[in-house]
């Protein structure tokens, strides 16, 4: 028993002496300054720095905002300062293309025209269709004679002139009239004028509405700083045609 319990204790006490080597780090405490203390061993982080740490290392590592991603990070501000900045200024973002309707056309076949027109000069046509609404033209007549008889000589006059498209109105308030055509332009009303006067005969014109089934189309055009280069593709007798915007 008195072995067993020498080599018992033996053991122990090798066990104290490489638990006392192999233990953590050491703290040595100053006396002097109750609040000094060392640490041996690796340095212990607080919890604070950590934050910093992270933090700075995300401002570093983090990507450029792609286009369309509202900007987050440091330089966000910034950054939109600066487009507040630009719209201040009075800087307006131009749409790389318009869309413009043009209304008013008098036919399909017509419609059919301008778009082929515009696709050749570089337009894109998304779409067209028809309306009913009303239409003016301009009704050349010579005043109606008192009987049908008393409208016979004049006439006569036109078929020996070679005018073509008269006729002689026989009921309504314009009874016995002569009708020389109707018009959808009043330049050309007033040259039908001129050609009924060289024979003597004194004419007026009448302004008729008329309802009507009207043609449209809306296209894109580039932005070309005038935004008219679209009206040299058309017919000459469309380019006064005034454009809305599409609806």
């Amino acid at each position: 028993m008195k072995w067993f319990f020498w080599g018992l204790l033996g053991v122990n006490l090798v066990l104290l002496v490489w638990n006392w080597q192999h233990a953590g780090p050491q703290v040595n405490v100053d006396t002097r300054s109750p609040a000094a203390i060392t640490i041996v061993g690796p340095r212990l982080v607080l919890l604070q720095e950590l934050d910093v740490s992270l933090s700075e290392r995300s401002a570093v590592a983090a990507p450029r905002s792609l286009p369309g991603m509202k900007p987050t990070g440091p330089g966000a501000k910034s950054l939109i300062a600066q487009q507040r900045d630009v719209s201040d200024a009075g800087v307006a973002v131009i749409p790389a293309v318009s869309c413009l309707r043009l209304g008013g056309l008098e036919s399909q076949a017509i419609v059919a025209s301008v778009a082929r027109a515009l696709s050749r000069g570089g337009a894109t046509v998304r779409r067209q269709g028809d309306e009913v609404g009303e239409i003016t033209r301009y009704w050349v007549m010579l005043p109606p004679a008192a009987t049908a008889a008393a409208a016979m000589p004049a006439l006569e006059r036109l078929q020996r002139a070679g005018i073509k498209d008269f006729y002689l109105i026989r009921s309504g308030e314009n009874a016995n009239a002569i009708s020389l055509g109707v018009f959808s332009g009043e330049a050309s009303a007033q040259r039908r004028i001129q050609q009924i006067r060289e024979l003597q005969l004194v004419a007026h014109i009448e302004a008729i509405t008329l309802p009507a089934k009207r043609w449209w189309l809306e296209f894109e055009w580039p932005n070309d700083g005038v935004g008219k280069g679209w009206r040299t593709l058309l017919p000459a007798e469309l380019r006064g045609t005034q454009p809305l915007a599409c609806q």
